[in-house]
């Protein structure tokens, strides 16, 4: 599933923003960003969970527990803070600037054109289907 929904992410950006790639850029992106919505997907999962633990730690009124769980929570946000920010580093090597200033130009259109956030198209392009809206 990630994997079609990252041929869709690079075919738009190849339509929308008149991306041109080798055929190893092509493959390295498609690599990156596959592996990317794989890991979104197991931390998502693991943060609902977390949440569910917090919810009964707070019926609970078990402070060691919550407390516990709120550190856990703030470690996910770092976690993923480093992974976005490895990503893009990776991101970087791959393609050249004026292909990055294509894909973030097209992004700041479609934003405009659904009334998002430029955050929230990117969460959207890189979330596993079943979970993006």
């Amino acid at each position: 599933m990630a994997q079609a929904r990252v041929d869709t992410i690079i075919e738009t950006w190849k339509t929308k923003a008149g991306l041109t790639l080798s055929a190893e850029e092509e493959e390295k992106l498609k690599k990156l960003f596959t592996e990317a919505v794989e890991r979104m997907g197991a931390r998502r999962q693991g943060g609902k969970e977390l949440l569910g633990q917090l919810q009964a730690a707070v019926e609970a009124n078990d402070s060691a527990k919550i407390e516990e769980l709120l550190q856990k929570l703030r470690e996910g946000f770092r976690k993923i803070s480093e992974g976005r920010e490895k990503v893009l580093d990776e991101f970087d090597q791959i393609v050249k600037p004026d292909q990055r200033a294509r894909i973030v130009l097209s992004g700041v259109q479609r934003a405009k054109e659904s009334g998002r956030s430029i955050e929230q198209v990117l969460f959207e392009l890189l979330s596993p289907a079943e979970e993006s809206s």
